[in-house]
């Protein structure tokens, strides 16, 4: 079978990456670079790391909610601008970041309850749920197991859409191990960042790169390939679309058009759009928006698209 353009691409990334980050020292999750000094908060035993910032308004704080293998730092273009005029929080997700690693489950469903306790120890009754990936799939959860403490959500680049057959499921979760991420070397996660998560390189790409390098031969990281390998396996085995026709809360589903990990080329192929308008079609009271151009992490490829189109649904008042 002929390599895919990706796939090619991907060679090539690998094959002119000279190392720069694994020499350096290890970074502990306390290094890690947010928007905003983080607090700590025990909730129900597990250690979550967050941010809370913005102005004191009546209305409903914003809560973003990071995807798979990432932390509360990649929302570093939302978090800032929102904070202007609204309360934002972001969590770190326990097996991520500076939260906690225990032995969990780290599947939707554990995830989307931690949250709402999370919630009731800030106090907060409802919130505006801002998902990406697999964040986009916990809100999801959230929205359907708690649909009173949701006023709206927003979908980054959601997992939970796309549908995967018995033995797509099967290979994914046979393929993550407990330690496949620790094997990822420097070269093998540049060309991931370069050729399928982000669609624009700049220094903030480069940044998260490096610290995810650094941040791989440290004890907390050995925690966060367990939760990689389970939230993999959770997300599979807790499928949402047979639920979405469910979901109150009104709903702004953003994808980029070029988003080259939905769908997943391997094992459902076809395009993106095909899959964002499947989900505008199953969730009710939702709305669609594609960015031209951007990729899987579609709030840093295209920052100012993605701010104007939560602005825009966020000042829409009207409910169902």
């Amino acid at each position: 079978m002929p390599m895919s353009p990706v796939g090619a691409a991907f060679l090539m990334a690998m094959a002119g990456c000279v190392p720069k980050y694994a020499q350096l020292n290890p970074m502990e999750p306390d290094g890690l670079k947010t928007p905003f000094p983080t607090r700590t908060i025990d909730v129900k035993g597990v250690a979550v790391a967050y941010v809370d910032e913005g102005a004191a308004t009546d209305q409903p704080p914003l809560i973003f909610v990071h995807g798979l293998s990432s932390y509360l730092g990649y929302w570093e273009h939302q978090l800032p601008h929102f904070a202007r005029d609204r309360r934002v929080l972001a969590l770190d997700l326990p097996g991520y970041g500076a939260s906690g690693r225990p032995d969990a489950p780290y599947t939707p469903v554990w995830y989307s309850e931690l949250i709402v306790d999370w919630m009731d120890q800030l106090q907060i009754d409802k919130a505006i749920l801002i998902g990406h990936s697999m964040g986009g799939q916990i809100s999801m959860t959230v929205a359907l197991n708690h649909p009173e403490r949701v006023e709206r959500l927003v979908l980054a680049a959601p997992a939970g859409i796309e549908r995967f057959d018995a033995g797509a499921a099967r290979w994914m979760k046979e393929y993550w191990t407990e330690d496949r991420a620790l094997e990822a070397t420097e070269a093998e996660l540049r060309a991931t960042f370069t050729t399928l998560v982000f669609n624009r390189h700049d220094d903030g790409v480069e940044r998260l790169l490096e610290e995810r390098v650094r941040m791989s031969r440290t004890r907390a990281f050995q925690g966060t390939s367990v939760a990689v390998a389970r939230s993999v396996a959770g997300m599979l085995d807790h499928p949402v679309w047979p639920r979405l026709g469910q979901i109150e809360a009104p709903t702004l589903i953003v994808y980029g058009t070029d988003d080259r990990m939905i769908p997943n080329p391997v094992f459902t192929g076809g395009s993106t759009r095909a899959i964002a308008e499947a989900g505008q079609r199953a969730i009710p009271h939702s709305e669609l928006v594609l960015i031209p151009g951007a990729g899987h992490t579609v709030q840093h490829d295209a920052p100012d698209d993605f701010n104007r189109a939560v602005e825009e649904f966020l000042q829409n008042r009207t409910r169902p």
